[in-house]
């Protein structure tokens, strides 16, 4: 799991694969075995970080807490470290999470030893009209704001999907002074490029984000995960056509 491929001094190369996948809706075992196969053919890409979009394991429900799981005691994350144990990869994806009576939308990190992290999305979509159960304000709570945590040697954080809204979430990660930014979203496509251009540029680290494909209930989603530098230009873009892919890059990021 850690950087291998040392290029200038104080540079490390990580193949790193965004997974523009589809998931349907409450069908949590049908979506870890995509997740099992996707990332099994990301492995044999090369890739040693794997990023899923938000929500894989469930997608958007009616009622989020009926499907939530504990983290990291919950199946979910007890089949994806598995995986990540046998194919030697750090795997990120999303759920529904719940603890001690509060539900959140969250990303889960697990590598080849085990449990990583998972950080609870902070600032939620507000979407009265509720089309395809995506008022987060009516199923999730939010979170408690953005922290740093370590993968191979490397700083990194999270945003999910609507976190990138706020400036002043925006901000408090650049205080972290992360190293990688991972970014999963879920979308009719990732089309604010400039924007998320300039969140790259705020915080000064790549960015990562990595969407869904297929029908979200009834919403058609149409990918473009894309990587940014810390310089905010584009180096690596998916299709956004509606079909699945996987995303592979040699980031590069600086020793810790």
């Amino acid at each position: 799991m850690k950087p291998e491929n040392r290029t200038a001094e104080g540079i490390v190369k990580t193949p790193v694969a965004l997974v523009q996948s589809d998931s349907v809706a409450g069908e949590i075992e049908r979506n870890l075995d995509n997740m099992e196969r996707l990332a099994e053919k990301a492995a044999r890409g090369g890739a040693k970080w794997i990023q899923f979009p938000e929500l894989t394991v469930c997608d958007y429900v009616d009622k989020a807490g009926e499907i939530a799981e504990a983290v990291p005691e919950g199946k979910s994350t007890t089949r994806m470290i598995g995986v990540a144990k046998r194919l030697g990869v750090m795997i990120g994806f999303g759920l529904a999470e719940k603890n001690h009576g509060r539900i959140y939308d969250s990303a889960v990190f697990v590598g080849p030893k085990g449990y990583l992290y998972r950080y609870r999305k902070t600032w939620l979509w507000h979407e009265p009209a509720d089309l395809d159960y995506r008022d987060e304000w009516a199923r999730f709570d939010p979170g408690t704001g953005p922290e740093s945590f370590e993968i191979g040697g490397v700083r990194a954080t999270c945003l999910i999907c609507a976190d990138s809204n706020s400036r002043r979430r925006i901000h408090r990660v650049a205080e972290l002074e992360p190293q990688v930014v991972f970014f999963p979203i879920n979308r009719h496509n990732a089309s604010s490029f400039e924007d998320y251009a300039g969140i790259a540029r705020t915080i000064e680290a790549p960015v990562l984000v990595t969407n869904r494909v297929g029908r979200s209930v009834t919403k058609e989603t149409l990918g473009g995960s894309v990587i940014y530098s810390a310089q905010g230009e584009i180096v690596a873009r998916a299709n956004m056509e509606g079909r699945e892919e996987i995303l592979h890059y040699n980031l590069e990021l600086p020793t810790a």
